[in-house]
């Protein structure tokens, strides 16, 4: 799908979500109709057009710099930044050119620089891998293999080390320290890899320096760098000399979700005592005897200069004690400090020193368990910063989840395709939409909206006006008894503590979770007495981890449960919250420690059948129906978890019907009133797509059309 050109946006680092911006998120619109959705994805504009803008002699540049350092100024090379062009790709003035490159028969003699990275840029914690691929060398050969830039000591080992710990599993090759960050290679005779692995550290990078200003957030350049020897060289390919990437500190805030966001915060401010944030998290929902729960208390955003203290207690709340585990909770923090952590037993005082380790872990262990009982901490009254997590609770016993039957429905979407004035950046379904859904025996449908629209600033008070164009729509769901999904769809960000216009990550220095989950607390506040209406935390979070987003998730529901409000919570995973990725992104782990005070929520997934699970093609991958919900899938039962799928589409092909039929059967089987799913909402319909839009599930013209294919396999997947 194609927009208008003045509304053609790209997304900075991220191919996938380009094509989902382009088609699943983009809808074209007749001249005349309301702006599109891509006007929510005017912010990143400017960070793609310098992607795109990348120039040979970047790669020139750095080849000259072999013997010394890259200049800061070096530019990406072509495979950093778009990591589905092929090798042999180049760019030239903006255009991907093919060049001529041999069979693999027919490779030219020498050395090579891979790498399996597809993003330009590392966080912390992660793991490269650059490979010098070797093809037919002649023993004795020799290269020089670089590590230069900023960010070449921001690594776990130095470079030598991790060097040479590559080149022990390969025999008959011998090294050289010509510098600390520089190796001479005597190479074996013949084909061969070289894996060379280092792993990003995670100190602080400092905030007076940027190597990427093009790019938001702070990020510091590091480069690989192969090169022939002065004496006895072997030949390395120019086109594979050169790997750059990025270090960017997740806590310093990169660009949050989608284009609707205004300028997103730079994030280059270091924390302050003030910006420290404590939280406290348990590893699993729920244990039986003999089991171990881990209790974990963090503080981010802030590097401890001197002692600090924050208290620890069993909270009222709860119905366990001490003495349902086989030692109590001053006895697990006794055994699990260190000479930098001491504990007063009296006061429930910790008291980190500067040398401190976070988290600060402890663990619990059930003793004989009977009837269902929960055992809930509290943290308070730290010396520094702020808590954005203050309870955490598991129950001794099995989750007491109020069985549901499995419900399917649409997305009615077109609140989230711009901000600005109702019914020229944005609208809602209207009654006729509701009923009509319901009319179909749709149990349940996912409304969303942008925060920018019913929020003016951080902590401002709800826009009345604004509500006053969503509250029909919920009464509307009520009166028909459909569920309705209240979607904040932002990919995870929020306004800035000190601005009204730039958005960045909750939970990083001036964004705030507590924040964020107090305009939960006012929607909640407003909606509490609608049953009907659960509340759908976030859309697709991609900017931060799986531990970082659980901690706003949990501040988000304590200040829902906080007002009163009983409605179902559904949380999110990140990564774009995709059931296919629900292991390797992190959220299998992490979301185990979402905790919800009221005990009434699900987690909600995401997927789509095309190559990367964007969305944005109309060609299903064969299989991808029968396998992509299972990491999710078997992560709810195992858990006993309640689970919806929020946004799930294909074309009206045969391939994709084929793909869809097996992916529904998937969801039916696993549909159960508890430990399963609960809900199913296609994307997409709504009052603003075109009539060409390739996953359209509605009838054109709305509602006397011909049903298109994919609501026909809706209506036949429905649980009588």
């Amino acid at each position: 799908m194609t927009s208008r050109p003045a509304e053609t946006v790209l997304k900075y680092a991220s191919e996938p979500l380009l094509a989902k911006v382009m088609s699943k998120r983009t809808p074209r619109l007749p001249l005349t109709a309301p702006t599109s959705k891509c006007r929510e994805l005017r912010i990143i504009i400017s960070y793609a057009i310098r992607f795109c803008c990348i120039v040979v002699s970047g790669t020139l540049a750095a080849q000259s710099a072999a013997a010394g350092a890259v200049s800061a100024a070096y530019k990406p090379t072509t495979r950093d930044i778009v990591p589905e062009m092929r090798p042999d790709d180049r760019v030239l003035d903006g255009r991907v050119a093919p060049v001529l490159i041999a069979d693999a028969g027919e490779r030219a003699n020498g050395a090579r620089l891979t790498t399996a990275s597809p993003t330009p840029l590392l966080n912390q914690g992660e793991t490269i891998v650059n490979t010098i691929d070797v093809y037919n060398a002649v023993a004795g050969q020799k290269i020089l293999i670089q590590n230069s830039n900023h960010g070449a000591r921001y690594f776990t080992t130095d470079f030598s080390a991790a060097v040479k710990a590559a080149l022990a599993a390969v025999p008959g090759v011998a090294y050289t320290p010509v510098t600390e960050q520089q190796m001479e290679i005597t190479l074996a005779a013949g084909s061969y890899k070289i894996p060379i692995s280092q792993t990003v550290t995670l100190q602080t990078i400092p905030g007076s320096i940027d190597d990427a200003p093009w790019a938001p957030g702070t990020q510091l350049q590091v480069d690989w760098l192969l090169s022939s020897a002065p004496s006895n060289g072997a030949p390395v390919e120019s086109a594979y000399s050169v790997d750059s990437k990025w270090i960017s500190y997740s806590q310093q805030g990169t660009p949050a979700g989608s284009a609707n966001q205004a300028a997103s915060y730079n994030g280059t401010r270091p924390g302050a005592s003030s910006d420290a944030r404590w939280s406290l998290l348990r590893s699993i929902p729920n244990i039986g005897t003999g089991e171990t729960v881990t209790f974990e208390i963090s503080m981010t955003n802030y590097a401890l200069t001197s002692a600090t203290t924050i208290q620890i207690r069993i909270a009222g709340a709860g119905t366990a004690s001490d003495a349902d585990f086989t030692q109590g909770l001053d006895a697990a923090i006794a055994s699990a400090r260190d000479e930098n952590v001491s504990y007063d037993l009296q006061t429930g005082t910790l008291t980190f020193g500067p040398k401190a380790v976070f988290p600060f872990l402890f663990r619990m262990t059930a003793g004989p368990v009977g009837a269902n009982k929960d055992y809930i901490l509290d943290i308070r009254n730290s010396q520094v910063g702020t808590i954005d997590v203050a309870q955490a609770g598991v129950r001794l016993g099995t989750l007491s989840l109020t069985p549901i039957k499995p419900l399917i429905g649409v997305n009615e979407a077109s609140g989230d395709f711009g901000v600005g004035r109702y019914n020229f950046k944005y609208t809602y379904p209207g009654k006729d939409r509701i009923d009509w859904a319901a009319a179909q025996g749709f149990g349940i449908v996912r409304v969303p909206f942008l925060f920018q629209n019913i929020q003016a600033t951080s902590s401002a008070p709800l826009d009345e006006g604004a509500m006053r164009q969503l509250d029909p729509v919920l009464g509307e769901c009520a009166t028909q008894r459909l569920i309705c999904l209240l979607d904040m769809h932002n990919y995870g960000s929020y306004y800035l503590d000190t601005s009204p216009t730039r958005q960045g990550i909750p939970g990083t220095v001036d964004v705030s979770n507590a924040r964020l989950a107090d305009l939960w607390a006012r929607i909640a506040s407003r909606y509490k007495d609608n049953a009907w209406v659960w509340f759908d935390l976030m859309n697709e979070p991609n900017q931060q981890t799986a531990l970082e987003w659980v901690k706003t998730d949990n501040a988000i529901a304590a200040a829902i449960r906080a007002t009163g409000a009983p409605n179902k919570i559904i949380f999110q995973g990140t990564a774009w919250d995709g059931a296919w990725t629900w292991s390797t992104s992190g959220n299998a782990t992490q979301m185990l420690k979402a905790y919800d005070p009221g005990g009434n929520f699900a987690f909600e997934a995401h997927q789509y059948l095309d190559h990367d699970g964007s969305g944005t093609s109309p060609t299903c991958i064969a299989g991808s129906g029968a396998t992509r919900l299972k990491p999710f899938t078997t992560w709810l039962k195992k858990y006993g978890m309640q689970g919806i799928l929020g946004e799930v589409s294909w074309a009206a092909n045969a391939d994709c019907i084929t793909e869809a039929t097996a992916l529904l059967e998937h969801w039916k089987a696993a549909a159960t009133a508890s430990g399963g799913y609960i809900g199913l909402t296609y994307w997409a319909a709504g009052p603003w797509w075109p009539d060409s839009y390739m996953y359209l599930a509605e009838p054109r013209p709305f509602p006397t059309g011909a049903d298109p294919a994919q609501l026909k396999m809706l209506k036949s997947y429905l649980l009588r």
